[in-house]
């Protein structure tokens, strides 16, 4: 291939195209026609001599070559839009720049609206791409796919920067009209008894929690296990179950009415909830600036 054939544009476009699956959603987020991004995708199809993407029910899937091609790209992207974001001076009245931030449900429900907020505020051309906690998470932090991922993640410690938001403390969830906890206190014994469901999030700290509890030789009646914490408020409203959650969460569900928090009948220590980013963009000023506007937005909460 004749390196006079491939330009940064492409280069941007090939990892749009192969994150969003899409030529439409590719052209969203380069802030370009459709027109232009199938024009570019044509001229990376002659230059590396490969279809690189195919159509299927899915979106375009992308061909053996493509998937060589893409771990390359991204990384050399990821690279010059570091460099090249060191050297500009970042307005955020101004920019239109996307931020990719990593949360669980329960992060985006509780700081996605003042966050969003925040940036009407003082950047309201500036784009919020929430997207949730997986496996992937360190790997696209050092490469740029991710600005910065928040919440209770111990697993990130140690190959990542990291600061302290605020601390939180685990709270029960459940009905108002719960049948056998009719108190404004719950024992150990009713926790103990009760019918517990579980919000199974591998990625976080939160299953810290029994093991916390299983050297205090206190087992929980876990009946059902759920994969996201948003579907709590319908499942806890009519029925006899109970959730252990962060408080803040707990609270925020309580206001909207039908459920109520209570204090966990066990002393549980505390949790950090933390932002971490990779030491790749210390030096960015949009990224130190994103940083500084989330201690500022979430560490008030």
């Amino acid at each position: 291939m004749s390196t006079g054939r491939l330009d940064l544009n492409l280069v941007r476009v090939f990892v749009a195209i192969y994150e969003t699956r899409s030529v439409t959603l590719a052209a969203d987020r380069l802030d370009l026609t459709q027109p232009t991004v199938s024009h570019s995708l044509a001229r990376l199809r002659t230059a590396y001599g490969d279809r690189l993407f195919v159509r299927s029910g899915q979106g375009l899937l992308p061909t053996g070559r493509c998937e060589q091609l893409f771990e390359q790209l991204r990384e050399s992207l990821s690279i010059i839009d570091a460099s090249l974001d060191e050297q500009q001076v970042f307005d955020p009245a101004l920019s239109s720049r996307r931020f990719r931030l990593a949360m669980s449900d329960i992060g985006a429900l509780y700081f996605a609206p003042p966050l969003l907020r925040r940036f009407q505020q003082v950047a309201p051309r500036l784009q919020m791409e929430v997207v949730q906690h997986n496996e992937s998470v360190l790997e696209e932090l050092a490469t740029g796919r991710l600005d910065v991922a928040i919440g209770n993640l111990p697993g990130l410690a140690a190959s990542t920067r990291s600061e302290l938001l605020f601390r939180e403390r685990y709270a029960c969830l459940l009905s108002a009209d719960h049948p056998a906890i009719t108190r404004q206190a719950m024992t150990l014994p009713e926790f103990a008894a009760a019918r517990h469901i579980m919000v199974a999030s591998p990625s976080s700290g939160h299953g810290l929690v029994d093991g916390i509890l299983a050297q205090l030789g206190i087992s929980r009646n876990v009946v059902a296990r759920v994969p996201q914490f948003t579907v709590l408020p319908q499942l806890l409203a009519q029925s006899d179950l109970v959730v252990v959650l962060p408080s803040r969460v707990a609270q925020l569900y309580a206001a909207q009415g039908g459920l109520r928090a209570l204090p966990l009948p066990v002393e549980i220590p505390e949790f950090d909830v933390r932002m971490h980013w990779h030491a790749r963009q210390d030096g960015v000023p949009s990224s130190r600036w994103l940083r500084n506007e989330l201690v500022i937005t979430l560490s008030a909460l």
